[in-house]
């Protein structure tokens, strides 16, 4: 299946790269939130999941990849600036309504766009989501206290950014023990380039304070969050915690599933978004 990639102008002059299926009037649409910073190709075994019954669309969250479009720093980074986003995208894709599934960080944006626009995005499905509960008291994992210790910093200006980037690259250097996988490569983008980590920094800080659980408790749309046991990345606890906090909540954890399970091909995690998916269709 191939991606059709094309350019949006996003809320506040970002410029999007939007990736898609081919749009059929006939089908209904899903809308996919991606982590911060990483690129659309991540979203690959979705789309060839769901492609055969839905118009499926994503986006790379704004400025973090796109080295064309400059960054001073100051530029709106918050979740309200990616709702905004959303929204442009599916004016200029001609979508009125979709169902909408936020992945790890992507999962905190669309509980807020879920809230904000009920109207548009009529089901809701969050999926392993990083909703920085661990700043309210809730479980964190070694993976959030490592990031959220050091990209305070890196955000400061670019001559930290340069110098915690030379370090993280001796370190992955002096550590390294076999070759990633194109995965790996893929989600760990935002950390390959200083720039790419500086501007993923300030998007970090912009949504260091998001308050996940106020929100949930305001979503009135079905909900199916799902999470796994082996999830070392975001929390299963915080996912739970924000699926307790939704009225009705329908939920799933995978025994054997990591935070990655929504990026493969053959997944349970994606067994069971197409068979919700096609629960609702019904």
């Amino acid at each position: 299946m191939e991606f059709r990639q094309s350019p949006v102008h996003g809320s506040s002059g970002a410029i999007l790269n939007c990736c898609h299926t081919a749009l059929d009037k006939d089908k209904p649409g899903i809308l996919i939130a991606l982590p911060f910073g990483v690129p659309v190709s991540v979203a690959r075994a979705a789309f060839e999941k769901f492609e055969p019954n839905f118009n499926v669309v994503t986006w790379e969250s704004r400025y973090i990849l796109n080295l064309e479009q400059e960054f001073s720093g100051d530029e709106k980074m918050t979740p309200n600036e990616h709702v905004g986003d959303m929204l442009c995208i599916l004016q200029a894709l001609e979508i009125d309504t979709c169902n909408l599934i936020g992945y790890c960080s992507g999962a905190g944006i669309s509980l807020l766009a879920a809230k904000q626009y009920p109207d548009i995005f009529t089901e809701l499905i969050l999926v392993n989501g990083e909703y920085q509960l661990f700043k309210k008291g809730h479980t964190a994992t070694d993976y959030q206290r490592s990031i959220d210790s050091f990209l305070p910093v890196v955000a400061t200006n670019r001559k930290q950014a340069g110098f915690i980037f030379s370090k993280m690259a001796e370190i992955s250097e002096a550590s390294k023990v076999s070759p990633q996988t194109e995965l790996d490569r893929q989600i760990n983008l935002p950390f390959s380039r200083e720039e790419y980590l500086f501007r993923y920094a300030k998007n970090y800080m912009a949504y260091r304070d998001f308050d996940a659980l106020d929100i949930a408790k305001e979503i009135r749309q079905n909900t199916f969050i799902l999470t796994g046991r082996k999830d070392i990345h975001s929390s299963m606890e915080n996912s739970e915690a924000v699926g307790e906090a939704v009225s009705g909540a329908k939920k799933f954890i995978d025994d054997n599933g990591n935070h990655y399970e929504f990026c493969r091909a053959g997944s349970q995690t994606l067994d069971e978004i197409d068979a919700h998916l096609a629960g609702i269709s019904l």
